[in-house]
Formats: structure tokens, C-alpha cells, sequence
């Protein structure tokens, strides 16, 4: 049983490239954001060693906001999320499989076509 997204999809499983290619602007303030509050809060409350604390609270931050940018993009290519700004770029699973049959009968047609001529 297949699941139904609400929205069309664009890729059935994104590669991590696809994903990360169709990232948006907020998914980066989103990594952005994490790394640096991440920063500060391992400054203000690592008192005794503040720069080791806050470098690896800022690693930490910066993992989860990957992870997290990394899951709301595949999650629009995917159809779990509003995904027009991606539809309009890449177009619909179907769009793609219906311009990818249609090449390939008019690659057969051509040959075939070639082959009459002969």
C-alpha cells in the first residue's frame, strides 16, 4: 500500500545532492540560526572551559541543523511539505517519467524511420 503525500512529488527518494540542492533560504537560516545559538549557549553556561564548550556546542548545533534542513527539504521533494518553488524548478515525478517515455519513442520512431530509409 502506497503512502499518499498531500502535495505532488517531486523525487521518490532525493539523493542527498537533490536534496541539499533544493535547499531553501530558510532551511539555511535554519543551520545558521542552531550553529550560532548553539555557540552562545555553550559560552554563557560552559563557565569553566567557555571556548571548548561553546566550539563543541556549536558542532552540535551545526549537526542538528543540517539534519533538520536536511529533512524539511527532502520532505517538500518528497510531498510531505508545500512544495511549489520546487515544482515550478524541477517539475512532478509524472511530468518527468511521461518526457522521459516520450523520448524514448521518438528515439524508436527514428530509428525505425532510418531503418525504412535503408
Amino acid at each position: 500500500m502506497e503512502n499518499k503525500s498531500p502535495f505532488p512529488k517531486v523525487f521518490d527518494n532525493p539523493s542527498l545532492g537533490e536534496a541539499f540542492s533544493g535547499a531553501r533560504m530558510s532551511d539555511y537560516l535554519i543551520v545558521s540560526t542552531t550553529t550560532f545559538g548553539s555557540w552562545c549557549w555553550g559560552y554563557v553556561f560552559g563557565k569553566p572551559v567557555r571556548g571548548p564548550a561553546a566550539s563543541m556546542a556549536a558542532t552540535l548545533g551545526l549537526t542538528a541543523g543540517v539534519l533538520l534542513a536536511y529533512q524539511n527539504s527532502t520532505g517538500r521533494l518528497m510531498g510531505w511539505k508545500e512544495n511549489q518553488k520546487e515544482i515550478t524548478r524541477w517539475g512532478t515525478t509524472k511530468e518527468r517519467e511521461a518526457m522521459a517515455a516520450q523520448k524514448k519513442l521518438d528515439e524508436i520512431s527514428a530509428t525505425m524511420k532510418a531503418a525504412r530509409e535503408e
